[in-house]
C-alpha cells in the first residue's frame, strides 16, 4: 500500500511537506506542490481525507446554501453551482441546499461543514446565518447586504445599476415607465424598484401605476403580467417595460408576440441578469449584467481565506453591474 512517506521519498521532500501539499491555501512553494502532485500521481496515491479529518477536525466539504431552490431558476443555479466548483479545493466536496427546506439545522448542517457560503435573497434567511455564526462555522453571505461585523459579505449595487439603465431609457426618449417586478420577499426585488422610483423621479419620468406589476423570477410571471399590461387601453400603456429579471422579460417578450406585436417598435422591454438567452431573444434584449459569477467566486476565496484562518478582519466586496445595451430598446 503506497503511503504519503513513499510520495514524500519520490518527491524528495519531507513527509510534513508532502502532508501539507494536500491542504488547501498551505504555505508551501507551488513548484513544491507540484513535485508532491506528480509523485502522487506517478504512485497512485489518493490522500484518506476521512482519516486526515479525524485530526483536523476538518469536513472537508464546503456548503452552499440558496433562499430556495425552484424550477424556474436553472440558468441561475447552475451558474452559482459552475462558479463556486471552480474555486473549490480538490480535496473539497460540495453540497448544495434550500434554506427554505432545512428542517433540523442540528442535524443536517452543524458539524457538517468546514465553511458555507449563503446566497441570500430574502431577510428570512438571517435565523439561518445567525445560527452558522452561533455554531461558529465560518460564512460568506453573497447577493445582498447583511449589516454583521462577524459575516464576509459580498453584493452588487442593483440601486445603481437600475440608476443608469432608467437614464439610458430618458435618453432613448422614453416617459412613460411600467415595472414588472419579481418576488415581493425578495430584497433584490426592493432593492431594484427603489432604483427605478429613484431615477424616474428625477428625470420626471412617469410610473404608470396600472402597469406595475409583482410576480415571481419567472418566464410565467413576466409572460402573465405583459398580458394584463396589453389589455390596457393602448392609450394606458407604457412605452418601456422595466423587468427585474430576464426571465421575466423573455415572458414579457413571448405576450408581445402574442398579440402581434413588435418590440421595440410597439413597446421597449429590457431585463436584468444578462443570461445567455437575452443574447439570442428576439430581439435581443438590453439589460443589466449581473455579476452573479464574480460574487460566488470572490465569496469561495473569502470563506478559504476565513477557514484557514488568514482573514482577521471583516471583509465587504461591492460589485458595481454593467448596462449591455442591445436591441430591445428604440429611441422614441
Amino acid at each position: 500500500m503506497v503511503t504519503i512517506n513513499d510520495v514524500a521519498k519520490l518527491a524528495g521532500v519531507s513527509r510534513s511537506t508532502a502532508s501539507r501539499a494536500f491542504t488547501p491555501n498551505s504555505s508551501i512553494k507551488q513548484i513544491t506542490k507540484e513535485k508532491v502532485f506528480a509523485a502522487a500521481k506517478q504512485l497512485n496515491y489518493s490522500p484518506n481525507f476521512s482519516a486526515r479529518s479525524l485530526v483536523t477536525q476538518k469536513k472537508y466539504v464546503i456548503g452552499v446554501f440558496m433562499s430556495r431552490i425552484h424550477a424556474d431558476m436553472s440558468t441561475y443555479f447552475s451558474n452559482i453551482i459552475s462558479s463556486a466548483n471552480a474555486g473549490l479545493p480538490s480535496n473539497y466536496l460540495l453540497s448544495v441546499a434550500g434554506i427554505d427546506q432545512l428542517e433540523d439545522f442540528d442535524q443536517s448542517v452543524r458539524n457538517r461543514f468546514d465553511g458555507v457560503i449563503v446566497v441570500s435573497q430574502s431577510k428570512n434567511d438571517d435565523t439561518f446565518i445567525d445560527k452558522l455564526k452561533e455554531a461558529r462555522i465560518p460564512t460568506v453571505v453573497v447577493l445582498r447586504r447583511v449589516d454583521l461585523p462577524e459575516i464576509d459579505n459580498i453584493y452588487a449595487n442593483d440601486r445603481v445599476a437600475m440608476h443608469n439603465l432608467v437614464q439610458y431609457i430618458y435618453r432613448q426618449g422614453h416617459r412613460r415607465l411600467g415595472i414588472i417586478n419579481g418576488s415581493a420577499e425578495f430584497i433584490t426585488s426592493e432593492v431594484r424598484y427603489i432604483g427605478i422610483k429613484e431615477q424616474a423621479e428625477k428625470l420626471k419620468m412617469s410610473i404608470i401605476p396600472f402597469a406595475t406589476k409583482q410576480g415571481q423570477f419567472s418566464l410565467t410571471t413576466g409572460e402573465v403580467m405583459m398580458n394584463k399590461i396589453l389589455n390596457l387601453p393602448r392609450s394606458d400603456w407604457p412605452t418601456c417595460v422595466i423587468c427585474a429579471s430576464d426571465d421575466i422579460a423573455l415572458g414579457a417578450l413571448k405576450a408581445c408576440h402574442q398579440h402581434d406585436l413588435s418590440v421595440p417598435r410597439d413597446i421597449s422591454i429590457t431585463g436584468f441578469d444578462n443570461i445567455p438567452y437575452s443574447m439570442v431573444s428576439t430581439p435581443s434584449l438590453t439589460t443589466i449584467e449581473n455579476p452573479l459569477s464574480l460574487m460566488i467566486e470572490n465569496g469561495m476565496k473569502f470563506l478559504l481565506q476565513r477557514i484557514s484562518n488568514s482573514a482577521t478582519e471583516r471583509q465587504t466586496l461591492v460589485i458595481e453591474p454593467s448596462l449591455i445595451i442591445r436591441s430591445s430598446v428604440s429611441p422614441q
